[in-house]
């Protein structure tokens, strides 16, 4: 491998460090201010919701009722709940939405059930007329036995009548597409002017409720807000709120507040779970309702979790970072209108509430599955993830599936790394005869550069081959990289000492540092790797290249321990095949000498 083929590589491996370092100060930027803030909100209450900013109204539309025509006295909520095989909802007459839902089949710290909305006062399905305001607004709550609907009414100072119905998929839609159905509940809102005047709704959104991390030691920047429009997919987390970027100072902000054409849904997620509200659509009609059927305004605020109600909420405070915790809330707004008496309209809404199970979200329909937001690499995170999964479902464990697919993926590599072994080889042999040309056209480098490429053509030798697997198996990284970290599938997996393969592999604390093993014998393989590895290039490109482990150890220490897992694999993938090719390169050689020797 040539200088510029290891600096090309070293450069490829440091952009995407710097992208991780950019998260990382991101989140401590404003660490010490904010250690005060929650302190004080501890004090104060559990959980303090940022200062929100007023959406703006389209011009000539009138504002909401004021306050005073709203009900003063604060309504003692009245509960519902229905489970199913999946998850139990809990639903709540103020704000007229779900309060929570639990999700049966996972389980976070103690075994207790992963819980959506679990620190906001904002129920998933409330409806305001202004973003993250008057959504604990009192309700009629209503059942109907046959079908089972929730069903919530309210009627205003205005005389605009609310209606909304929530309704989950039948058990037989549940068995024929249980991809599609798991995890979903439909929400109809109604609304009807019954007054004697002209009622104009500027607008209206409908909220996701709220998530935060499941873990102390989580990067925040898992945790955040995804609006998916005509423009493609947008993801605000919960670093964004603090200000700054790549290439200009933007301000800190206490809300993200956008105006986007046709937006089709928008969610709330952490590393592994999310809530989607998706605007149902005529697409044969989109033409004539694309005003009214499509979102319009994406909006979300970021509030801070105090570590009380972190720990009253049943979580464990193992690995708290110092930084605090945040939890981000988001809503969909709509178009407004103005009714006639007696007019009304109706807007369905799907609500996703579970697992960011890639197979699920893609079976909306509506690319969700995009929240999953994979990065540069994400058709090679999609092979890999539905490659993992089948492999699982075969081998009954996400580790062997780990082991396996990195085993399929070297042999298939198998010809090219042989081939770029080889050719390293042959240029480490040659490398005495390029000392001798280097003194010998030590003054010039252009009589040097063209000695050398005769060299090279003469022993057939192509000075780039070293180099190929590694840019091969760059986007592989990436995509492992990107997938395992977001992996839900991952979670609860147990390999050895590995409790979890979506967690690193902490078996101690040293000067209260974490112990983690995997990555350590990722490091240790990769550094036997290299030592048995043809040498090319000078003394300082060796020891440029000898920084590798540093910077894999950097990606994979605090990371998913199963990233680890795959890449101690492939290293003593890699070392067996070294040394089953220990060699190869000599009678090449001294066929090439052999051939010029009789022509001469």
């Amino acid at each position: 491998m040539d200088r510029k083929g290891i600096l090309g590589m070293i450069v490829a491996v440091l952009a995407f460090a710097g992208w991780q370092v950019y998260y990382e100060r991101a989140n401590s930027r404003a660490t010490e201010a904010r250690k005060a803030a929650a302190a004080k909100q501890a004090a104060e209450q559990p959980v303090q919701q940022e200062a929100v900013v007023p959406v703006a109204r389209p011009e000539g539309v009138s504002a909401p009722a004021p306050a005073a025509s709203q009900p003063v006295e604060k309504a003692v909520a009245e509960l519902h709940r229905v489970v199913t095989a999946q998850a139990e909802y809990e639903f709540t007459s103020l704000g007229g939405g779900l309060a929570s839902v639990k999700l049966l089949g996972h389980s976070v710290d103690r075994g207790a059930a992963v819980r959506m909305n679990e620190f906001s006062q904002v129920p998933i399905g409330a409806l305001s007329e202004v973003a993250g305001e008057a959504t604990d607004m009192p309700h009629k709550l209503s059942v109907d036995s046959g079908s089972g609907e929730v069903r919530f009414e309210r009627t205003d100072a205005r005389g605009l009548e609310i209606q909304k119905r929530f309704s989950l998929p039948s058990e037989d839609a549940r068995v024929k597409d249980p991809l599609s159905t798991g995890y979903t509940v439909r929400l109809e809102v109604a609304m009807t002017n019954r007054s004697a005047q002209p009622v104009a709704v500027t607008g209206y959104f409908v909220h996701t409720g709220s998530l935060a991390s499941l873990h102390r030691s989580d990067m925040p920047n898992y945790t955040g807000y995804h609006v998916y429009s005509r423009e493609g997919g947008k993801s605000v987390d919960a670093t964004w709120f603090d200000g700054g970027g790549w290439f200009s100072r933007r301000p800190a902000s206490t809300t993200y507040n956008e105006g986007l054409d046709r937006i089709r849904w928008v969610g709330v997620t952490n590393q592994y779970f999310n809530t989607l509200i998706t605007a149902e659509v005529d697409e044969k009609a989109v033409s004539k309702v694309q005003a009214t059927q499509f979102g319009a305004q994406a909006w979300a605020r970021r509030a801070v979790v105090s570590d009380a109600a972190w720990q009253d909420a049943g979580h464990s405070m193992e690995g708290k970072s110092g930084t605090p915790l945040y939890a981000v809330d988001g809503a969909l707004g709509m178009p407004g209108r103005t009714l006639q008496p007696g007019e009304s309209f109706t807007q369905g809404f799907t609500i996703y509430s579970g697992p960011r199970e890639y197979r699920r979200l893609d079976a909306q329909g509506q690319e969700q599955g995009d929240i999953m937001n994979l990065g540069w690499f994400g058709i090679v995170s999609r092979v890999l993830l539905g490659s993992m999964n089948v492999l699982s479902g075969w081998f009954g464990s996400y580790a062997w599936a780990i082991i396996v697919l990195t085993v399929i993926i070297k042999l298939m590599l198998w010809p090219l790394q042989n081939k770029a072994t080889k050719s390293m080889k042959m240029m480490a042999a040659l490398q005495p005869k390029m000392t001798e040309l280097r003194e010998k056209y030590a003054a010039d480098p252009s009589r040097l550069n063209m000695e050398v490429m005769q060299l090279y053509k003469e022993y057939q030798i192509n000075p780039l081959g070293g180099c190929l697997p590694m840019v091969v198996q760059i986007p592989i990284f990436f995509g492992f990289y990107n997938m395992l970290g977001k992996a839900v599938e991952l979670r609860n997996s147990r390999f050895l000492w590995v409790e979890d393969l979506s967690q690193p592999d902490t078996v101690a604390h040293l000067l209260g540092m974490p112990v983690n093993v995997l990555p350590l014998c990722m490091a240790v393989t990769m550094l036997v790797q290299m030592r048995i590895q043809p040498k090319s290039g000078d003394a300082a490109q060796q020891r440029i290249f000898m920084f590798m482990p540093l910077i894999f150890i950097f990606f994979c220490y605090n990371f998913a321990s199963a990233l680890a897992l795959y890449w101690t694999v492939q290293n003593l993938f890699s070392i067996a095949q070294l040394s089953m090719t220990r060699g190869q390169a000599a009678p090449v050689l001294e066929r090439v000498s052999v051939r010029k020797k009789s022509k001469r």
